[in-house]
């Protein structure tokens, strides 16, 4: 055989392993299952996008990837909205780790919901500064998590979920925080 011929099957090689891969990767992600929100599921526009920073998923918009994976630092694929019911953008990373985004209309005033999110999300839920009127972190259920009021019209929760159950860790709440941040930046979807 020679060189060039045994060059070529060595790419042919090189391109079959990702496709042979994409199904199995994809089968152990599908398996990873979220943990229940105490969000209610924000009810979907049908006047369209309202920036290009966003993806329509039948009645969710969700902001596209490259907005988490530039807040966090690390590649996350989606948005999906596949998880048990709740009306979640959801994106995963390479590590098998579910991030959450999820818009909703809390209904309230920025007082009633200071007063009753911390104990929604769990405590200790310390207040974060300059993130919307009102926002809250914790990692009391098992994953990280930011709660973020803009308005009683407006809302935002940004959720970690550790694969399989794993420790939460400072970095991940640090990332939530981080993907809290970028997405008070966008005009709110819908």
């Amino acid at each position: 055989m020679s060189r060039h011929a045994a060059w070529a099957w060595s790419g042919v090689l090189l391109l079959a392993l990702p496709v042979a891969l994409v199904p199995a990767t994809a089968a152990s992600a599908s398996g990873h299952k979220s943990k229940t929100s105490h969000h209610k599921p924000k009810r979907g526009s049908s006047n369209g996008s309202s920036s290009s920073a966003f993806v329509k998923l039948g009645p969710l918009e969700c902001p596209k990837s490259s907005i988490i994976t530039t807040a966090t630092g690390t590649m996350f694929k989606g948005p999906n909205t596949q998880n048990g019911g709740t009306a979640a953008c959801i994106y995963l990373d390479q590590a098998g780790n579910e991030l959450n985004v999820i818009y909703d209309s809390p209904g309230e005033s920025k007082g009633k919901w200071v007063a009753t999110d911390p104990s929604n999300i769990g405590k200790p839920a310390p207040a974060v500064s300059g993130l919307g009127e009102a926002a809250f972190e914790t990692t009391t259920l098992g994953h990280a998590e930011v709660d973020i009021y803009e308005s009683s019209s407006k809302e935002v929760a940004v959720t970690l979920d550790p694969y399989e159950g794993a420790n939460v860790t400072p970095s991940e709440l640090t990332e939530v925080i981080a993907v809290g941040r970028s997405l008070v930046r966008l005009p709110y979807p819908g």
